[in-house]
């Protein structure tokens, strides 16, 4: 799982790489398209960038100064869909109603199956 703040880089990345295989781009780029501009500088983009390239979320093809060239791998476009909410994974909603209609039916099949066993065997 990613902190806060590279899964607002990861997410002003993939807003600047959209229908795009690589795309390069500055850290002033970056810092540009984040929502929360006062929490990053340069060095924090950099380290950020190289830690997403080592974590397999980017594809780094090549890094200059201040400088990348990337494409989102697979791994960062589901997390950036679970973190939208586009995939979630909800549990069914089940009135208690049902857990009572099914507890007394199997009670009931399991006192039918004892009496024809018993009659079985008298």
């Amino acid at each position: 799982m990613l902190d806060k703040k590279s899964t607002a880089v990861l997410k002003a990345l993939n807003k600047l790489a959209i229908n795009s295989a690589y795309k390069v781009v500055t850290t002033d780029e970056i810092i540009s398209n984040l929502t929360q501009k006062s929490q990053f500088d340069t060095d924090c983009v950099n380290e950020i960038m190289s830690y997403l390239g080592k974590q397999e979320y980017i594809n780094i093809k090549f890094s200059e100064e201040n400088t990348y060239c990337y494409s989102l791998l697979p791994k960062a476009r589901i997390l950036l869909e679970q973190s939208d909410g586009k995939i979630k994974q909800t549990k069914p909603n089940m009135p208690f109603l049902n857990y009572v209609y099914i507890f007394i039916a199997s009670f009931v099949g399991t006192m039918l199956a004892l009496i024809i066993f018993f009659l079985i065997t008298l």
